[in-house]
């Protein structure tokens, strides 16, 4: 910047990231431009509007120029903020683990819809590929009698998920567990009511495609399978066929290969619900099996 820049306002700062981000192709460019900042000012984004005069140091305004430059690079901003929110709740974020999104708060919901639809009651929970611990630290909390298992390959990412937990008070509620579901014997939670999982779920040939702030940043090993994409859902499926007692199972789907997924499901049981997402794309896989 300038020196007849070293001063600027919040309000001009915002303008004028906000057009430096439009012209960057950043989507929602003025609301990417104040999270930014209310981030590097401490405060929630409803108060810069409050302060949208104030004067902000020539040290604050060189942070920000990093932080821009990192989102213009494509950088997703959760992982410059370091934090996001999923079912109301504030979740630590960093690259050793995917990002919560949105749509996978469907699968946490109609996992919670158990105890109307089937009046399940202090359930056991294993969660496979915790990543930030969102699916379980959610449950935990809206589901307060629930004792749950969170399995994770990588330790990176089951630490920030006890930071997550820690942070939203659940860590009484869950046990996480260095655990590869496709190598690791299954005994340790063969008792479980309920398996939920947002499996790697790209193949290899979709993977290139990806928009850059997911394949440039995310972790691949919490993207894809490096094969065509089945290759965890038939493993978590066949959990089954080794022994595990659960009546419930809801996996989140790609919105790709949904019919393949299926008809695997169905080899298992014909009780089989598919859920869609906001944009009409089929979301969430639930199998029931046995008398519920």
């Amino acid at each position: 910047m300038s020196n007849s820049q070293n001063h600027l306002t919040v309000v001009e700062l915002i303008e004028k990231t906000s057009h430096y981000f439009k012209q960057k192709e950043i989507e929602n460019p003025r609301l990417n431009a104040e999270r930014l900042l209310a981030h590097l000012l401490g405060i929630d984004r409803i108060q810069l509007y409050l302060q949208f005069d104030r004067h902000l140091s020539q040290t604050e305004i060189s942070k920000f120029r990093d932080f821009v430059r990192r989102r213009a690079n494509r950088e997703p901003l959760q992982y410059i903020t370091g934090g996001t929110e999923f079912m109301g709740l504030p979740f630590k974020v960093t690259p050793g683990a995917l990002i919560p999104r949105p749509e996978t708060e469907i699968l946490v919901e109609r996992t919670l819809l158990l105890q109307a639809d089937y009046g399940v009651t202090a359930p056991k929970v294993l969660d496979i590929g915790t990543g930030s611990g969102c699916i379980a630290i959610s449950l935990a909390h809206h589901w307060q009698e629930s004792q749950i298992i969170a399995t994770d390959v990588s330790e990176e990412s089951l630490n920030l998920a006890r930071e997550n937990a820690q942070l939203n008070g659940v860590s009484d509620s869950i046990a996480f567990l260095n655990h590869n579901i496709l190598t690791d014997t299954v005994d340790p939670f063969k008792e479980v009511d309920i398996v939920v999982s947002n499996p790697p779920y790209i193949s290899q040939e979709e993977f290139p495609d990806l928009d850059r702030e997911v394949k440039d940043f995310e972790p691949r090993v919490a993207l894809t399978d490096d094969g065509n994409g089945l290759g965890f859902y038939r493993k978590i499926f066949s959990l089954f066929e080794a022994g595990l007692a659960c009546k419930f199972m809801l996996v989140e789907l790609s919105g790709t290969q949904t019919k393949e997924i299926l008809n695997q499901a169905q080899k298992i049981s014909q009780n089989v619900h598919i859920f869609d997402d906001l944009a009409g794309i089929p979301r969430v896989l639930q199998i029931t099996r046995g008398e519920v």
